[in-house]
C-alpha cells in the first residue's frame, strides 16, 4: 500500500491548542512596550499611596502590560490602577509579584473576595472582569479559564468569648522568653484592643503608637486602610508593657519590612496549652464584638475598623451573646435606645 493510499491522520486538537498557546505566549513575551505606554506606567501614581510600594509594584506593571494585548494609553492607565491594587494586596499577603502568580483566576478571585470585601459590588465586579480579561492574554492557560464564575464571599470568623480572651491575655504574658511574651502581647493587644489584622500589624512601627498618658493610646494605622484607632482601655497596660525599652523607628513586630505572615509566625513560636487557637482575624472580630456591645454609633465603628459597609458587623451579630451577657446588657435595660423627648 502506497503512502498516497494511506488514510491521512486527523490533527490532534489538544496538540494544536498547546502549540497555539505556546505561540501566543512567545509572541507576548517578546513584545516591547512603546515609549508612550512605558511612560504611562512610569508616571502612574495611585490615588492612595499608603501601603502601595511603587518601587516594588512598578516592575510588575511593566511585565503584566507587556505580556498583555493592551494598546491604548488610556486603557493602560486604567489597568495600572487595577493591577496596582492587586499587587498591593499581594504584598500584604507575602506573594511574589510576578505574572504567573498574580494573574490567575484563583488569586484574582481571592483579591476581590478578601481584599475588596468592603467595596461596592459594581467596583468589585468591574475590577474582576478587567483583571481576568487581562490575565487571559498575559497568562493564558488552565489557571485562567474563559468562563467567569460568581464572586465568592469570605464570612467573618467568630469572635472569642470574654472567658476565652481572659485566658489568651494571661497566656500572652507568661511565655518562656521575654521576646516571645512581648511579641504575642503585641499581637493580642493590637488585635483585640485595636482591631488590627495581620496586614495592619505588618506595617506598624513604634512611631505609629501615640501614647497620650491618661488620655489613652492612639494607633496610626498604615497599610491599605489608613486610619487612627484609639486602643481599648483594657489593653493599654499590655501595650505599654510590650513597648518598654523600644526605640523610635523600630518595626513593632519583626525586623524586616518585607517579611511574611508576621502575626502567624509570632503565634507559631508561642507556647500555648489549653487555650483557644489564636488567630489575628478572630482577635479583630473580638474587638468589633466589644465595640458593638457598647453604646457606640455604628458609623464610628465602621470608621475605626476601616470598613466601607456594615456587612461584617451583621455577620458577627449571631456571636455577640456571650459579650452581651458579660456586660449584662439587654434590649430592655438599655436606656439609650429610648432616645430623648422632642
Amino acid at each position: 500500500m502506497t503512502s498516497q493510499n494511506q488514510r491521512r491522520k486527523k490533527p490532534n486538537k489538544a496538540a494544536f491548542a498547546r502549540a497555539l498557546a505556546a505561540a501566543e505566549a512567545e509572541a507576548q513575551a517578546s513584545r516591547t512596550l512603546s515609549a508612550d505606554l512605558a511612560a504611562v506606567i512610569d508616571n502612574h501614581q495611585p490615588a492612595n499611596p499608603t501601603g502601595r510600594r511603587m518601587e516594588k509594584i512598578r516592575p510588575f506593571l511593566h511585565a503584566a502590560i507587556a505580556a498583555s494585548s493592551l494598546q491604548g494609553t488610556e486603557s493602560v492607565r486604567k489597568h495600572c490602577t487595577h493591577l496596582t491594587e492587586l499587587a498591593a494586596y499581594a504584598l500584604g499577603r507575602g506573594a511574589a509579584l510576578d505574572v504567573a502568580t498574580l494573574l490567575t483566576t484563583t488569586f484574582i478571585d481571592e483579591f476581590v473576595r478578601v481584599g475588596m470585601a468592603d467595596d461596592g459590588d459594581h467596583l468589585r465586579a468591574e475590577r474582576r472582569r478587567r483583571l481576568l480579561a487581562l490575565a487571559r492574554t498575559a497568562n493564558p492557560g488552565p489557571d485562567v479559564p474563559a468562563k467567569l464564575t460568581p464572586i465568592g464571599h469570605s464570612a467573618i470568623k467568630p469572635c472569642y468569648s470574654p472567658a476565652e480572651m481572659a485566658v489568651i491575655r494571661r497566656v500572652s504574658q507568661v511565655q518562656p522568653t521575654q521576646a516571645r511574651s512581648r511579641d504575642l502581647t503585641l499581637v493580642v493587644a493590637l488585635g483585640a484592643g485595636g482591631g488590627q489584622d495581620s496586614v495592619d500589624m505588618r506595617d506598624l512601627y513604634t512611631d505609629h503608637i501615640e501614647d497620650l498618658g491618661p488620655d489613652g493610646i492612639l494607633i496610626h494605622v498604615q497599610g491599605p486602610r489608613p486610619r487612627v484607632v484609639p486602643l481599648r482601655a483594657a489593653y493599654e497596660a499590655m501595650l505599654r508593657q510590650a513597648l518598654t525599652d523600644r526605640g523610635p523607628g523600630e518595626l513593632l513586630i519583626g525586623t524586616k519590612q518585607d517579611r511574611r505572615n508576621t502575626a502567624a509566625r509570632v503565634i507559631e513560636r508561642a507556647a500555648l496549652h489549653k487555650v483557644a487557637h489564636i488567630e489575628p482575624a478572630r482577635l479583630r472580630a473580638t474587638w468589633l464584638a466589644d465595640l458593638m456591645t457598647d453604646p457606640i454609633p455604628v458609623a464610628l465603628i465602621l470608621q475605626a475598623a476601616g470598613l466601607k459597609s456594615a456587612r461584617t458587623l451583621s455577620e458577627l451579630q449571631p456571636h455577640l451573646g456571650p459579650w452581651l451577657e458579660h456586660k449584662q446588657v439587654s434590649v430592655e435595660g438599655v436606656q439609650v435606645l429610648r432616645g430623648e423627648q422632642l
